[in-house]
């Protein structure tokens, strides 16, 4: 059996691979991909499933191999409820952007929050990040990442899903500790040039 690491360095690199699909089918206006995204949109918040014709938009193409040794369970898998979580985020982040991707390698939650802040009221985005970093439970995360990737697609300003996957994996898997101190140092260190010229037209 993997080990968690491999589990959340797997489910990174999948999710990546779907949501670059996805990314590149919608910027070319594809009817179908535009639909996809629409739909998975309206599932942001549920669980894998719940829809089983949702679970089949978020899963068409990726690795059938994904879990294929992990102990299967009544409930969701940890792998499957990040994969699912992010898939559909995404496609709430990219709504209306067909110029821009939302999905962009290097853009960790907590370089995005911090970036939105110098964009939006600094306190509400902090508060905001602070509610999700803070979370409890998998309902409660959720609800504030859906928030704030909602005021991230206001602001243009895109997210790294594949690492966002690893660490919603890692929220799950007994690694909490390690995912808050990370989003935490990328939130409060300080701002580099980078920030200000990083292209964001491509993954």
């Amino acid at each position: 059996m993997s080990s968690l690491a491999e589990r959340a360095a797997r489910t990174a690199t999948v999710t990546g691979a779907r949501i670059r699909s996805l990314q590149g089918a919608y910027r070319r206006n594809e009817s179908g991909a535009v639909g996809d995204l629409a739909r998975l949109r309206r599932a942001v918040g549920t669980e894998i499933d719940d829809d089983l014709a949702i679970m089949g938009i978020a899963f068409d193409g990726s690795d059938e191999d994904l879990f294929d040794d992990v102990p299967q369970a009544d409930t969701p898998l940890p792998e499957e409820r990040a994969f699912f979580a992010s898939v559909t985020l995404y496609a709430l982040h990219q709504q209306s952007h067909h110029d821009k991707s939302m999905h962009h390698g290097g853009y960790s939650l907590g370089r995005s929050a911090r970036l939105l802040q110098r964009r939006l009221d600094r306190a509400s985005t902090r508060a905001r990040f602070t509610a999700l970093g803070t979370s409890v439970t998998w309902d409660e995360t959720l609800q504030h990442a859906r928030g704030l990737v909602q005021q991230l697609r206001q602001a243009g300003i895109p997210l790294d899903y594949a690492r966002f996957a690893r660490d919603l994996f890692d929220l799950q898997s007994g690694r909490a500790d390690r995912v808050r101190l990370g989003w935490g140092r990328d939130f409060y260190r300080v701002t580099t040039s980078d920030d200000d010229t990083a292209d964001t037209s491509s993954d």
